[in-house]
């Protein structure tokens, strides 16, 4: 192999940053690579002779990559030049393809391992003779096992910090493939990507701290998170530091998460880190949630393991997601670029502490959030993962909740508070039952369509019951001559201008309930004067909401207002409204008595509300007949 300029000695920095992190140096293994440059030049992808531009890569040419495999330090592997896709990532966006070979991208006898995987994006290729940054492996052409691979060019990555930057980098002659080499690249494409003929090599797209099954659930939820694709769902689980305070170092070939929350809920995207030049970190050769000018986090990583797929998708990397490291600033079609050392200038911290009958203490869980288009689904997340951790199961279940939001409002001075509380009782996933309407809250704060609403704190505080205990009015009393009695199947019977007392006895609502009967309180109803023929006291749960998977979204809309206060209700015109709206919605454990009757007016109607020990489901009709 011949000489490399501009490499380090190999030992020395990897040595000093994982020193420096606190880490334990393990012995190299044998196929550890040496060192590269961090900030190693951009291969040229042109040159000028005699006003010709002439190509600078030959089919054939050999390089030398870095990735990370698993939790040493980055190893080595080697590749050789294919030919150039013109316009293959977008319009003025060259792609240059590599076939790769190296540890678990091939096996030693050359067949295919676990090919190109999801998080491999961003691994850099060095020009084997001069030691030049060529670029990022990140793209592929088959969902298939394969080592193929489409490598977005190093001076598209180094462009993303220019002065004056655009999108769009000049647009560049680079060599042309072979009709050869050009046919085999198409016919290795199984399916045409979103930015051109090659498929984007996605980061893995991870969650920790709450079941992936759940949390990819609760994504769908979110109109916030539809906008924002690459963390919309398709989650796997992941590694987190319980609070993710692990400092795993930022190098060439290493692991890195782009996040939107670290903490109890750890969610981001994981690539590997392409070059590090002073502050500025490159990495992954393609969008991560494509915003262009970013604000999102970005930590350290330690691979865990590249586990083998190819099947329904790529093979794909597992990391342990460890502390912030800085603030992405751009995110762009030729890949993310962040600064070190960066803080985010907007955060939101979602805390939430559960009790439950197993629990000594109570459990208090920790998420900082960075993208605010992830924080209903993080807080939903991090409510349900508390469901389950707390009683170890995700089934039946009873709980009482009250949550408070800060925020503040563009068009009003200071920090607001918005305060609810609901209590909840289910026969199936008490987890995805309780996640639901806090989310609601924060997503119709955020998303509210009348002004900017910036949200910088929710706190949730919790206690589950590892049953349900739903009741329903199962008989009432009326309280007459100083005793409370038993109302039978023809009512009651009240003076006209006097008043009605009654109560109800609440049992279980249905087999599964675990309510022991009781008592509400007593209730005055009172009977005007001109009162005729009979009239009706209906007893019924407030139980208005069932969580639906399928349909429902983080997001009070007209449709479910109506549902939830009255049928006749206006559609709020600010944002004022909308918060008085979401703030008037019934507890489920309010049992409500709705008395009407005629007078000589036309129909009169009162309701009273009483507070029960659980969730109301099903009514009861007391019947009233009028006398003098």
């Amino acid at each position: 192999m011949a000489s490399r300029r501009l490499r380090i000695a190999a030992t020395f920095t990897s040595t000093v940053a994982m020193v420096g992190a606190g880490l334990a140096v393990a012995s190299v293994p044998a196929q550890a690579a040496p060192s590269f440059a961090p900030c190693a030049p951009a291969y040229p992808l042109t040159k000028v002779d005699n006003g010709s531009t002439v190509s600078n890569l030959t089919p054939g040419q050999s390089v030398t990559g870095l990735t990370s495999v698993d939790s040493g330090a980055p190893v080595q592997f080697t590749g050789t030049y294919v030919g150039t896709i013109d316009n293959g990532i977008a319009d003025g966006l060259d792609m240059l393809v590599f076939d790769l070979k190296g540890p678990r991208l091939t096996n030693a006898d050359g067949s295919v391992a676990a090919g190109n995987w999801a998080g491999i994006s961003g691994s850099p290729i060095y020009d084997d003779a001069t030691g030049d940054l060529v670029g990022s492996v990140s793209y592929g052409f088959t969902s298939a096992l394969s080592p193929r691979a489409g490598v977005t060019p190093a001076t598209y990555l180094y462009d993303l910090s220019a002065p004056g930057y655009s999108a769009s980098a000049t647009a560049r002659s680079t060599v042309k493939a072979s009709p050869k080499e050009a046919a085999a690249i198409q016919r290795a494409s199984d399916r045409p990507g979103a930015l051109g003929v090659g498929r984007v090599l996605e980061p893995t797209k991870q969650v920790s701290g709450v079941n992936a099954t759940v949390a990819n659930k609760l994504a769908k939820k979110s109109r916030l998170l539809q906008k924002s694709p690459a963390l919309a769902g398709g989650f796997r689980a992941g590694g987190g530091g319980g609070g993710s305070d692990v400092d795993y170092p930022i190098v060439p070939g290493g692991s890195i998460a782009v996040t939107a929350g670290t903490g109890t809920v750890t969610t981001g995207l994981v690539g590997t880190v392409t070059a590090v030049c002073g502050d500025q970190v490159y990495a992954f050769g393609h969008p991560g949630n494509f915003t262009g000018a970013s604000t999102a986090t970005f930590n350290g990583a330690q691979t865990v393991m590249i586990q083998e797929d190819g099947v329904m998708s790529p093979s794909f990397k597992i990391a342990n997601i460890g502390r912030v490291k800085g603030v992405i600033t751009q995110d762009r079609l030729q890949g993310v670029v962040g600064t070190l050392g960066q803080a985010p200038t907007q955060v939101a911290q979602v805390t939430t502490t559960s009790t439950a009958p197993r629990l000594a203490a109570p459990k208090t869980s920790r998420t900082t959030v960075s993208d605010p288009a992830a924080l209903p689904y993080t807080v939903a997340s991090q409510v349900a993962s508390d469901a389950i951790t707390t009683l170890n199961q995700n089934a039946a279940g009873d709980a009482l909740m009250s949550w408070t939001i800060r925020y503040t409002r563009a068009r009003s001075a200071g920090v607001k508070t918005f305060k609810r509380t609901q209590r909840y009782a289910t026969t199936s996933s008490l987890a995805e039952t309780v996640s639901y309407d806090v989310a609601s809250d924060v997503e119709s704060l955020i998303d509210n369509g009348f002004e900017k609403v910036t949200v910088s704190a929710v706190d949730v505080s919790s206690a589950f019951q590892p049953t349900s205990k739903a009741v329903k009015p199962a008989r009432a009393q009326q309280y007459t001559r100083g005793k409370w009695r038993w109302v039978g199947r023809h009512g009651v019977k009240a003076k006209r201008g006097s008043t009605i007392v009654l109560r109800a006895r609440l049992s279980a609502a249905d087999s599964d309930s675990t309510a022991r009967p009781s008592f509400t309180r007593g209730v005055k109803y009172r009977v005007s004067k001109s009162a005729r023929g009979t009239g009706k006291i209906v007893l019924t749960g407030h139980q208005t909401f069932s969580f639906d998977d399928l349909e429902e979204l983080f997001f009070a809309d007209e449709d479910m207002l109506k549902e939830l206060l009255d049928d006749e209700a206006e559609p709020p015109k600010n944002l004022t409204q909308l918060i008085e709206a979401l703030g008037s919605v019934p507890r489920q454990d309010d049992l409500v008595g709705t008395f009407s009757y005629k007078n000589g007016g036309g129909k009169l109607e009162s309701e009273r509300t009483v507070r029960a020990t659980s969730v109301v489901d099903g009514s009861l009709k007391v019947r009233v007949t009028f006398r003098r």
